[in-house]
């Protein structure tokens, strides 16, 4: 599985990141986890099989859709309490959810 996180320069998600990625290690799954800019978007969508989306970019969001149905992905935007608390646990039930729809 391969989640990426986007926001605005791709820094903030960082620690968001580490976190999603020891909680994967826990249970045992195989996952790649990045964080990067919004607008690099277009360029690596079709590299990930999830996208998940700092609060912070939601005004992004048409953008976002488009270019997620045009590839057929699966997006969400991560809820403020989880990103503000760097949940890296719920981002990554998160994450699994969307995929399982």
């Amino acid at each position: 599985m391969k989640i990426l996180l986007l926001c605005n320069a791709g820094m903030s998600t960082s620690l968001l990141v580490e976190k999603m990625k020891k909680e994967a290690k826990n249970l045992d799954i195989e996952a790649v986890i990045d964080a990067l800019p919004i607008e690099d978007l277009d360029k690596v969508i079709d590299n990930y099989d999830v996208i998940l989306l700092g609060p912070q970019v939601k005004f992004k969001e048409r953008m976002v859709s488009e270019l997620c149905t045009a590839h057929s992905k699966k997006y969400v935007f991560i809820p403020p309490q989880v990103y503000g608390m760097v949940d890296g646990k719920k981002a990554l039930d998160l994450a699994l959810e969307i995929l399982k729809k």
